[in-house]
């Protein structure tokens, strides 16, 4: 099963071009655009194979509700989102699989930005809520830049249900906190691992911290108090690479 969504903005469109162009249903550019990367772009063998539609400037900006696409997107298929009881089937077939819970967050930016590192990190599963985000978004998409389409995403009604059925599959859960006085570097990361994050201000909710078997901190030694959220993944995902890759 494939669903439609709608992206914007060069790399992510670029992204979808040279890696999955079976799977663009329509490419928008502006006509009216003298980028000489769309250009590029559209004279590579492989773009005559695409439908191609020419636009105006107008008729990018409502349809992704924003002035700032770069004059190109593109109408792609993805596979369809994984819920709970696929989600699951598919974590007990896959024993050491990596999965990131983006608890209760709801910004499409942090969220593109949160799907990118899991990529580009292994990550082999994102949980987000059915009830506060919009994944359909277009600026998730885009900051995405492409991960959006290549990674396995479950949008699930109930995270903390989620978790039960995970650790009854034998996950470890772990939790980020900046109130921890456990390092993240400190756990041992090499066997079937959630990494749960929470949204900048709020953190991951109190019923979600209770359910973790361990609730971490990254160590600040300035100013500042915390992190944003995709910074601190990126931290505890490379970290979690960093040791399976070394074993």
């Amino acid at each position: 099963m494939s669903k439609e969504v709608t992206v914007y903005g060069y790399n992510t469109v670029e992204t979808s071009v040279l890696k999955n162009p079976d799977n663009i249903i329509e490419l928008y550019v502006d006509q009216s655009s003298s980028n000489k990367r769309i250009e590029k772009l559209l004279s590579r063998k492989i773009a005559s194979r695409l439908n191609i539609l020419k636009v105006d400037n107008t008729f990018l900006s409502e349809l992704l509700s924003t002035e700032k696409h770069q004059g190109i997107a593109a109408k792609i298929k993805i596979n369809d989102f994984f819920d709970l009881k696929s989600s699951i089937q598919y974590l007990s077939q896959n024993n050491g699989s990596l999965v990131l819970i983006l608890d209760d967050l709801d910004d499409p930016r942090n969220i593109g930005a949160c799907l990118r590192t899991a990529n580009a990190s292994d990550v082999d599963m994102v949980v987000l809520s059915k009830n506060r985000v919009n994944i359909d978004s277009p600026v998730i998409g885009k900051v995405s830049s492409g991960a959006l389409q290549n990674t396995n995403i479950a949008v699930v009604s109930n995270i903390s249900q989620f978790i039960d059925r995970v650790k009854e599959i034998g996950f470890w859960i772990y939790g980020t906190s900046d109130n921890s006085e456990v390092s993240y570097w400190e756990p041992n990361y090499t066997d079937s691992t959630a990494i749960v994050v929470g949204s900048e201000g709020r953190g991951i909710r109190d019923l979600t911290k209770s359910q973790c078997d361990q609730v971490l901190s990254i160590p600040m030694s300035g100013n500042v108090s915390s992190l944003n959220v995709s910074v601190a993944c990126g931290l505890v995902l490379y970290e979690v690479l960093r040791q399976r890759s070394s074993n």
